[in-house]
């Protein structure tokens, strides 16, 4: 098949832990971008270096955003460590560093992680929403970023979180919104940000995958048992426009990770599930982009931040 890459990583490098055949190791072309070939369609970003670039991007906007934090969590040395949907491993790399003596995990549907980590860190190619392998009880600490419009089932991934984790573990999320919002009228309904939001909405509800999940991240996660902690919620502005110097940086990566990004969310969402043509997606990427250069439009987006424990006492 000529839009299938066959180049799979070698038989030496594989986890200790499963057998995967080559295929998961494999990539598709769709519109020119690549994406996973494991569990394909499962997730619209694609998985190339333009892509990936603005996956980085995000993570050093968070660092901004957290004081150069990777997590809030109050966790110390955590003996195992999960993180989901782990895209490049940068995350997952940086907490190895910072703890040599956890040993982390990283899951992805893709492929993409370097190949040379530290010797606590290793990446595994699976589907966090399907049934977990792992034995009950191992992982300290779980770690979420940014899986918006990825899960179907929510509840059934938090269950699985909740029977995986240590009692007195933490689960540490970040997510974003999608809404691009202003508090001082310059972003309006007819905007193009707007429009943005309003047509990725529908088309996370049409996938069964919704953007609008964050909002009942906080219920579902007291459901499954987990002692509610904190949610705090952050604005990130669209661009340098905030008077805020910290907050200024922020907009300014946010600006790049935009832009950086735009196409890569866009076009499987548009054409696959919108039914529009690749042409008429990459017509509504160029607006977008060209609207991010005007910083008369305050625009931000919101992220929020929670921090939940497993209960001991429920558990023992």
């Amino acid at each position: 098949d000529p839009d299938v890459d066959d180049s799979a990583y070698g038989d030496d490098i594989l986890s200790d832990t499963t057998s995967i055949p080559s295929t998961i190791y494999r990539h598709r072309y769709e519109n020119g971008r690549r994406y996973h070939q494991f569990r394909e369609g499962e997730y619209w970003g694609p998985n190339d270096e333009q892509q990936n670039d603005q996956l980085d991007i995000a993570h050093h906007m968070f660092l901004i955003l957290l004081d150069n934090k990777l997590y809030l969590a109050p966790v110390q040395n955590p003996k195992k460590v999960l993180d989901l949907g782990c895209g490049t491993g940068i995350w997952a790399i940086d907490f190895a560093d910072e703890h040599p003596s956890s040993e982390i995990i990283g899951v992805d549907l893709s492929p993409i992680q370097p190949l040379f980590t530290p010797p606590n860190c290793k990446f595994e190619v699976d589907d966090v929403a399907s049934e977990w392998t792992y034995a009950p009880e191992s992982f300290d600490f779980i770690n979420i970023r940014t899986l918006y419009g990825s899960i179907a089932d929510w509840p059934k991934l938090y269950n699985e979180i909740y029977n995986h984790l240590t009692p007195g573990g933490w689960l540490n999320q970040l997510e974003l919104t999608i809404q691009f919002k202003s508090d001082d009228g310059t972003l309006t309904p007819d905007h193009v940000f707007s429009q943005w939001s309003d047509i990725f909405h529908e088309a996370g509800e049409r996938f069964g995958k919704s953007f609008k999940a964050v909002h009942s991240l906080k219920q579902w996660i007291s459901e499954a048992g987990f002692e509610e902690v904190n949610e705090i919620w952050y604005k990130l502005p669209v661009g340098p426009w905030s008077s805020d110097p910290k907050m200024k940086e922020v907009g300014k990566w946010n600006l790049l990770h935009c832009n950086q990004g735009a196409e890569g969310w866009a076009l499987f969402l548009l054409t696959r599930v919108m039914k529009w043509t690749a042409d008429e997606a990459r017509v509504f990427v160029a607006k977008f982009r060209h609207a991010l250069r005007d910083h008369r439009v305050h625009a931000y987006l919101e992220t929020s931040v929670s921090l939940h424990i497993s209960p001991v006492d429920l558990r023992c």
